[in-house]
């Protein structure tokens, strides 16, 4: 606990003295579905854009997500393992991800959980991640948070980035990207691979469990006429993961995944009236596939499982007037998931959806902005749920101060493994949650320092569990998670960088029963990081991170303690070239040996050494 009460009382000293600067208002997407300026909504945002990437050299989206406040992670293993993202105490199933703005969680598991394991950072351009529920914009899974994932965007002109890299486990990177523009047409496309030996995923083993990952991306923009264009993209991605399985022989197991994840988006951008109003119409494909292998017969780890989500949408924003914009939308969903383990027959499950929501946007006075927005969605399997929500965002300075506050509520609709035979339950309903919190930012020193504070509150109920009486799924769970989020970044000369994050969650299990009043698992109640770059007068670029997490626990009775841990990094890098730079970093410096996961592995102290160009 010392260092935790020596990170808030820094934060607390920080804003002694004040200036006042304008701050540059980021454009957000997740809050609305169109972009919008930041300062224009109440709900709690966050960027990692592609410059913060390189900066960390973060290898995976998870790494970076570790920085973020009000994001843990949780890694079975090595590098591909599946990486769990539990935001503001919400279970992984409760966060959910776009790529390029495609719904990508997996409708073949249990409960729709996407797996960060695959997510590399190679061709990403940009991160935007949601904090709190936004079901009326995106409808089922939006309770803990929204992390939209957006590959390298077309530019202006021509450019072009690439770069490899070789570090510990005998692993290894390459990556590159082209974009540009020409009359009407605009695009890129991407392709990175990823090899690595790894480590045993299970504690104790001998054998390493290795991992190769080859992703592509591509992404065009036709300009047919004034306030007219098609868009597409494609995202593909196709992984094979070694692992340890307790389905098995252990840790010296060779059960072997082989994944392939595609989403696609072909949709068509139309301007009326003057440009007043916007509209959008897609579809969307995800399809997701995992065949598994394994020697050992009948270890469960011998499977076949598909799942895939069709989607078409139409949405439309409309300024009405300089004070009051319009957001509505309709959208139908067809989804389907097969699953077949050792050699038996598959289960076939599918689902359709259809949805539509109305938000308003007023901006009463100068610097205040209100929102209020309803949801429908109607499922073939359950029926019909609403949702509700809204939020206000208040700056009396053009920015420099911003006070947020956000009414929100989510809802988690079944899975097909949950609530349709042969071992699901028909008579399920949704998980829903109700989430209020309150935040305030500040820039002074000249815009060279912003600190932010937000506390957040959220009840969660008839969450969906397995029930040892009855033998399937049962809304039987109730869940409060209330904490508060707080963090400074910190520049007090051009080259120097300072970004610190504190968050507090208590997650409690609140269903009647032996385990009331017990933390959720893998949710640890403390959790800081700290990072600081140094640009020194000779070009070479320094950096070191601080990763501290408190204890938590792995089991629902609270008896599999995890102790906390604190990992230590150090990078570096230097421009040989205007357009070529060496890199290099070392993670777990301090070679610290800790637990995320019981019973499993994590990396010790590695070093990584790397080159990137632009062009």
């Amino acid at each position: 606990m010392t260092l935790l009460r020596y990170t808030a009382a820094a934060l607390a000293m920080l804003p002694v003295a004040a200036f006042a600067q304008t701050a540059e208002d980021e454009i957000v997407v997740t809050a609305s579905g169109f972009a919008q300026p930041r300062s224009e909504t109440g709900q709690a945002i966050e960027i990692v854009d592609r410059d913060r990437l390189d900066q960390l050299q973060s290898a995976t989206i998870a790494e970076a997500l570790k920085t973020v406040p009000g994001v843990s992670i949780a890694t079975r293993g090595g590098l591909g393992s599946q990486s769990s993202a539990f935001i503001r105490g919400g279970s992984s199933a409760q966060t959910l991800v776009l790529i390029d703005g495609v719904r990508i969680n997996d409708l073949s598991s249990p409960n729709g959980a996407f797996d960060f394991g695959a997510l590399m950072t190679g061709n990403i351009g940009r991160v935007e991640i949601l904090r709190g529920p936004n079901s009326v914009i995106w409808g089922s899974q939006a309770i803990g948070g929204v992390v939209n994932v957006q590959s390298i965007a077309p530019v202006d002109g021509f450019a072009a980035r690439m770069g490899a890299e070789y570090g510990g486990y005998d692993t290894q990177r390459v990556n590159a990207n082209i974009a540009g523009s020409s009359g009407a047409l605009e695009g890129s496309i991407g392709g990175s691979f990823v090899h690595s030996d790894g480590i045993s995923a299970l504690a104790g083993g001998t054998e390493r469990d290795g991992y190769d990952n080859l992703t592509g991306n591509a992404r065009l923009k036709v300009s047919v006429h004034d306030g007219f264009s098609l868009d597409l993209r494609s995202y593909y991605n196709r992984a094979t993961v070694a692992y340890d399985s307790a389905f098995g022989v252990g840790a010296n197991g060779l059960p072997v995944s082989r994944n392939r994840q595609f989403v696609g988006y072909v949709g068509a951008n139309f301007d009326l009236l003057d440009g007043r109003l916007q509209n959008r119409i897609a579809y969307t494909r995800t399809d997701i596939k995992r065949i598994g292998t394994d020697p050992v017969i009948f270890s469960f780890n011998n499977f076949n499982v598909r799942g895939t989500i069709d989607r078409a949408e139409y949405h439309a924003a409309f300024d009405l007037n300089d004070a009051l914009t319009w957001v509505a939308g309709a959208e139908y969903e067809s989804s389907f998931a097969s699953t077949s383990f050792e050699g038996a027959a598959p289960d076939i499950a599918r689902n359709q959806m259809g949805s539509g929501f109305g938000q308003m946007i007023l901006r009463p006075l100068t610097g205040l902005t209100l929102t209020a927005g309803m949801r429908h969605d109607i499922y073939d399997d359950y029926g019909g749920h609403t949702t509700f929500g809204g939020n206000a965002a208040f700056t009396p300075n053009d920015g420099r101060t911003m006070f947020r506050a956000t009414y929100g509520e989510g809802f988690r609709a079944p899975t097909l493994t949950e609530g349709q035979p042969p071992y699901g339950n028909t008579d399920l309903k949704p998980e829903t949650a109700r989430n209020f919190d309150l935040g305030v930012e500040h820039q002074f020193l000249g815009n060279k320092t912003q600190i932010f504070a937000t506390y957040f509150n959220r009840r969660s109920n008839d969450l969906i569990a397995f029930s040892s009486v009855t033998g399937q799924s049962e809304n039987i769970d109730k869940v409060t998670a209330k904490g508060l989020e707080a963090g400074v970044t910190l520049s007090p000369f051009d080259n120097l960088n300072i970004q610190a994050s504190y968050t507090l969650v208590d997650a409690i299990n609140r269903s009647a029963g032996t385990n009331f009043g017990k933390r959720q698992t893998l949710r640890p109640q403390h959790n800081v990081s700290l990072t600081a770059d140094w640009q020194t007068p000779f070009g070479l670029s320094v950096g070191s991170s601080v990763y501290w997490v408190g204890d938590s626990f792995d089991d629902a009775a609270n008896n599999v303690r995890l102790n906390g841990y604190a990992l230590f990094g150090l990078r570096a890098s230097m421009p040989l070239t205007d357009t070529l730079e060496l890199y290099s970093r070392i993670e777990n410096l301090f070679d610290a040996h800790y637990t995320v996961v019981a019973g499993y592995n994590s990396f010790g102290r590695n070093a990584t050494m790397g080159v990137r160009a632009k062009f």
